[in-house]
């Protein structure tokens, strides 16, 4: 007796569904009907195409802010489940001790989501709302004017930010600065050295940060920074160089209490977040290593020992202008404009080389 009531009330439910569905079933029938029987007698009437628009027009505006009411509601309901995912998730990052099965859940759920919406597009995507007014420049063969005669880099001193902006920036002209960093902390003592670098990136506080576009001649994993700080301090490794990216804020800031912004650097330039770190032992290098920066220019200052450099011209203009090379030594900053150059270096021969970089951009 007591399993009868459960079926008698699903019985009941599944009824008044088909009854339901039954009456509007009927209903549409109905309607359409009427509307058939119209259109019969506006024909009848004579009335041209113009003329049933005209009068149907009522009919067709109540059809239309029917949808889109429906669509806005739709809207409506998608936009609360996506702020309270946000809010859900922004308040589940905050509690240190779920943090990492937060990021687990997220990863699952980006996952669960990509058959249904392809967010991969945002992600990878430099903008995430594109800019209608901005145009992507591009390097064209009339740019190469301005590097075809170039046989050198300009040595400045007392440096106008004005002119950097107006004459190098604005023109992709490099030039090198040799008063750069007297205003660094770290060019003003002797106890600076590999082993500052070392303690900042092995500390527990960057233990589990990992760096980007680590390049080294030891044979180490490209982001196994922590093994390469501890395998150059070996007795038995000889003749090394490294440099890597820190993309990680938390690693950049940790360098940036190394440098300072370069004075002559013109207010319409942001520095980046990210930075880079170039070491060297006594490396007798051949090959020019190449920094691969994203940022619409570079900067790379010599805290200690002393650098070859490289700026190759990008295609077109690899074919109308020259490579150019110097050298830059300690206290001293090269400056290179992404649009028209790539930067490649060798560490310095018979000594122990220093050097940071960071990136910058501009409107």
């Amino acid at each position: 007796m007591g399993g009868g009531q459960p079926n008698l009330s699903a019985s009941k439910a599944s009824s008044s569904n088909k009854d339901k569905k039954d009456l509007e079933k009927e209903s549409l029938e109905l309607v359409n009907e009427e509307i058939m029987t119209l259109y019969e007698l506006l024909e009848r009437q004579g009335l041209t195409g113009n003329d049933w628009e005209s009068v149907t027009q009522p009919l067709v505006d109540a059809v239309n802010k029917a949808h889109v009411r429906r669509r806005l509601a739709s809207l409506t309901r998608l936009a609360a489940i996506f702020i309270t995912l946000v809010v859900a998730l922004f308040i589940l990052f905050q509690i240190p001790r779920v943090n990492k099965l937060g990021t687990v859940f997220l990863r699952h759920f980006l996952l669960m989501l990509l058959p249904k919406w392809d967010w991969t597009r945002i992600y990878y995507s430099d903008c995430f709302i594109s800019n209608p007014y901005f145009v992507s420049r591009t390097l064209i063969e009339d740019d190469c004017n301005v590097c075809e005669s170039m046989e050198k880099l300009d040595r400045l001193a007392n440096a106008s930010s004005k002119v950097v902006a107006e004459e190098y920036l604005k023109n992709d002209v490099p030039f090198i600065v040799t008063d750069a960093m007297e205003d660094w902390p770290v060019m003003n003592t002797n106890e600076f050295w590999f082993d500052n670098i070392t303690e900042m990136y092995l500390s527990e506080e960057l233990q589990d940060i990992h760096p980007c576009e680590l390049t080294s001649n030891l044979r180490l994993r490209p982001d196994d920074l922590r093994s390469f700080l501890k395998k150059i301090h070996s007795p038995s490794v000889h003749r090394w160089y490294g440099h890597w990216e820190n993309c990680n804020k938390k690693a950049a800031k940790a360098l940036r209490q190394v440098y300072r912004r370069p004075y002559f650097i013109p207010h319409m330039v942001d520095l980046s977040d990210s930075n880079w770190v170039l070491l060297s032992s006594d490396f007798k290098g051949k090959v020019y290593k190449e920094i691969n920066y994203q940022t619409e220019l570079l900067c790379v200052g010599q805290v200690r020992g002393w650098s070859k450099f490289r700026l190759v011209p990008r295609e077109p203009c690899d074919h109308y202008c020259p490579e150019l090379l110097d050298t830059i030594t300690e206290g001293q900053m090269v400056v290179v404009t992404n649009m028209l150059w790539k930067f490649e270096y060798i560490p310095g021969e018979d000594t122990d080389n220093l050097a940071v970089a960071v990136g910058g951009f501009w409107t």
